[in-house]
């Protein structure tokens, strides 16, 4: 089932994949490099609020990083349990937390173990027929071959996406930055 990693750990009653397997998925599996930051920003609609983190990525056919994206808010919350943990300890757990979700956003990945949890999972809305001959179209238009679709339309939203799950709002994206750049050739 396309980008789905396998939880390997259990804490607090539940299993989730851990920042190590997401970031292995992601540098091992879909080939990207990433980097990411915190922005130590006052967050007052998060009283317990510490900034929040942001990735961003590279592959080797795009020419730099992308933009940071992906912002996950750092939220600290009180000790749960029967002991009492130390701030920092609760700081790390929220901040490892906020980066696997960047990741997870950012990649449109999801996690799951495997006892078929997900076996009638359907993916998101994917692109209706009006936008895929849209995007086809553009494809065409710019000669781009069979196989590469993924990787072209990718370098053009600055996005990793995988054509054959391009959601509407990916495929817009795609369809957008056409019309951006003919607004350019129109006003110089």
């Amino acid at each position: 089932m396309g980008n789905v990693i396998p939880k390997n750990r259990k804490a607090y009653g539940y299993d989730y994949a851990d920042l190590g397997s997401v970031v292995n998925y992601v540098t091992e599996v879909l080939g990207f490099r990433v980097e990411q930051d915190i922005h130590y920003n006052n967050l007052p609609q998060y009283p317990n609020g510490y900034g929040f983190v942001v990735t961003h990525y590279w592959q080797d056919f795009s020419k730099s990083w992308s933009e940071y994206a992906a912002p996950v808010p750092i939220i600290v919350g009180d000790s749960a349990g029967k002991r009492e943990q130390p701030f920092m300890q609760r700081y790390g757990s929220a901040e490892t937390y906020a980066r696997r979700y960047s990741l997870l956003t950012l990649f449109c990945l999801a996690t799951s173990d495997d006892d078929g949890q997900l076996a009638g999972y359907q993916r998101g809305n994917p692109m209706n027929e009006e936008l895929r001959k849209q995007v086809a179209a553009l494809l065409a238009q710019g000669n781009i071959p069979a196989g590469r679709e993924s990787e072209a339309i990718s370098s053009r939203i600055k996005m990793p996406v995988n054509y054959a799950r391009l959601t509407d709002w990916q495929a817009q994206l795609f369809i957008n930055s056409f019309k951006k750049n003919e607004e350019v050739k129109e006003a110089a």
